[in-house]
């Protein structure tokens, strides 16, 4: 059910692939599923920072040098920075802390004025319109992938990822990942699919995030074409047109 400007429409798809990265979707479906509560970060852009090679050697906060003279971007918010974590799916916690986030941003940028050089006539030339989250709903799926995982392969593989955290390894992705249990109609794709905590850490990323998305449209429209559950897919049909894609499964 939507609201816009021809007033309230329902729309009945034939498939739906849920990449809200909250899992809006398959929750509102009555899908299972877990949720984490995160430390927000809210980043910001300053400008007019002069000598930025010498402000970087002052090592005297968190900053990195972004295109565009003179322009530092700061990582603002996380565990570090932020007391209490928040529920990214509550309305009311997300809005205390962006207010609260956008209060620490000036601060932050009037500790930086004052303490590194190079900044005293630098000023805040953008602030992210959202809070950066890393994590909130995560699919109860078909199959949950867990850190017993890692370098394991699947026969139904639709997707791979490394680990930010842990170099030379790789998660492949199966499609049953993307799979709810009940409903068939239903593909997740992007950081809100099945997977464990420790696992999200990788699969929560673009790249990963990108490739799932691609997977998840691909079956969808497979689906469609053949108007079967998005769990009679063929599987080793789906692999080919992803690898046809470019995609890289092996």
């Amino acid at each position: 059910v939507i609201q816009n400007k021809a007033g309230r429409q329902a729309i009945a798809p034939g498939m739906v692939v849920d990449a809200t990265g909250d899992g809006d979707v398959f929750a509102g479906a009555g899908e299972a599923f877990e949720l984490e509560r995160v430390h927000p970060w809210l980043w910001f852009l300053m400008s007019n920072v002069q000598d930025i090679e010498s402000a970087l050697d002052a090592r005297k906060g968190l900053f990195f040098k972004s295109p565009g003279k003179g322009h530092a971007l700061v990582p603002w918010g996380g565990e570090a920075r932020v007391n209490r974590k928040i529920d990214a799916t509550n309305p009311a916690e997300v809005s205390e802390a962006l207010v609260e986030c956008r209060r620490m941003v000036q601060e932050e940028a009037a500790r930086l004025k004052a303490s590194v050089p190079g900044f005293e006539d630098a000023n805040v030339s953008l602030i992210a319109d959202q809070l950066g989250i890393t994590e909130s709903r995560r699919l109860l799926g078909e199959y949950v992938m867990t850190r017993d995982d890692l370098d394991r392969p699947f026969d139904d593989t639709i997707a791979r990822t490394g680990h930010w955290t842990k170099y030379d390894c790789v998660y492949n992705i199966p499609y049953r990942s993307l799979l709810p249990r009940a409903i068939d109609n239903l593909i997740v794709a992007g950081r809100c699919i099945s997977a464990d905590h420790r696992v999200h850490h990788a699969t929560k990323e673009i790249p990963p995030c990108m490739a799932t998305g691609q997977a998840a449209g691909t079956a969808a429209a497979m689906a469609a074409q053949a108007e079967c559950a998005v769990q009679d897919v063929d599987v080793h049909a789906l692999q080919a047109r992803l690898r046809e894609q470019g995609a890289i499964l092996e």
